[in-house]
């Protein structure tokens, strides 16, 4: 990742922008997952127009099962991660996002990059694709996954980015037919970090890079509800760290949707805005989620979280936005909406 940084760096001393420190207040984060590096696609001109101050990957951001235009089961080239990572370096995606700082942009897998279609822990390969994820994107070298978080903005504005790896600790999916599973997503390692993150003082906003959907439960595909003792954990965790502010953002799905679950367990609603995908889009037009609002968000599109701080009650507002730049779903809420309920 270091020749990738160093590229950032020229372009914007060579371009003559002028950044500010990192107490600047974050009002403009951009998000997006499902990216084939070698698809050329004109979304990025509108990321570009939006000028995020922040971008978020949210998996999926190459395919490494996908080889000369095919799918493949299993990619067993020993230069797979290397390829998929230098197919990342050159893609039209990272040159538009080179107007941002090299510690303006944070990443989370899900299982193309991964390596393999729905894996988890049993991934032979997993390691491998670690220490490639680790190389390139400069995260923490932790032994258990590529969970990373940070703090953006000041006092009082803090935006608190925790990415979550729901991959390289992750039990077995269960099998059609099986009723879902009591399995984890996270690894006991990481639901310690993940505790010690929401308990931490100062985040006004706390974002959660989840690379699956997280409220969303009537499909069937890849979820939290397919680990329903998980996702409930989840949220008992929200609940009793206190943490306020907290919003998911998740991909995978190829098509985009923004989705609230109001009876929460956290003590608050729990939205999730679901943004996918940057060049890959689903077939499904339309399907059941009685948690959407509005409707689902057919064709490429990336996500959007602007916050006016200047508000006693700031408002947030998310948005799924179209390769053109057009709005297809927009919420605003006040922050406030997001504190526990007093008894």
């Amino acid at each position: 990742m270091r020749s990738v940084c160093c590229g950032i760096l020229a372009f914007c001393f060579l371009n003559g922008f002028v950044w500010a420190g990192s107490d600047e207040a974050i009002e403009r984060i951009g998000f997006g997952s499902c990216y084939k590096p070698e698809k050329s696609t004109e979304i990025w001109s509108a990321v570009k127009k939006f000028e995020p101050q922040l971008w978020l990957w949210l998996g999926d951001n190459f395919y490494n099962d996908w080889v000369d235009g095919k799918y493949v089961r299993l990619n067993d080239d020993p230069k797979a991660f290397a390829k998929g990572y230098d197919s990342l370096r050159q893609s039209q995606g990272m040159a538009a996002l080179q107007q941002l700082m090299p510690d303006r942009v944070m990443a989370t897998w899900d299982d193309h990059d991964f390596g393999k279609n729905d894996a988890g822990k049993e991934y032979a390969r997993k390691e491998e694709a670690r220490k490639a994820f680790v190389a390139f994107w400069g995260s923490p070298d932790r032994a258990d996954g590529v969970y990373s978080a940070k703090d953006w903005g000041p006092a009082g504005k803090c935006v608190r980015v925790i990415m979550l790896d729901l991959r390289y600790q992750r039990d077995p999916l269960p099998k059609k037919g099986e009723p879902k599973s009591s399995g984890d997503m996270l690894g006991e390692m990481q639901w310690k970090w993940l505790k010690e993150e929401l308990s931490k003082p100062g985040a006004d906003l706390v974002l959660i890079g989840s690379s699956v959907q997280f409220v969303a439960e009537m499909h069937r595909f890849e979820k939290w509800a397919n680990f329903p003792k998980c996702k409930a954990r989840m949220l008992k965790l929200i609940h009793d760290t206190g943490a306020r502010g907290v919003i998911f953002l998740s991909g995978d799905r190829h098509n985009g949707e923004i989705s609230c679950q109001k009876g929460s367990e956290a003590g608050y609603p729990i939205y999730d805005f679901t943004s996918s995908g940057l060049t890959e889009v689903s077939s499904i037009r339309e399907e059941e989620n009685p948690d959407r609002i509005g409707s689902l968000v057919n064709g490429q599109n990336f996500g959007v979280i602007q916050i006016n701080w200047s508000l006693a009650d700031p408002m947030i507002t998310g948005e799924l936005r179209r390769s053109d730049g057009e709005q297809g779903e927009s919420v605003s809420f006040p922050l406030s909406q997001l504190a526990p309920r007093k008894p």
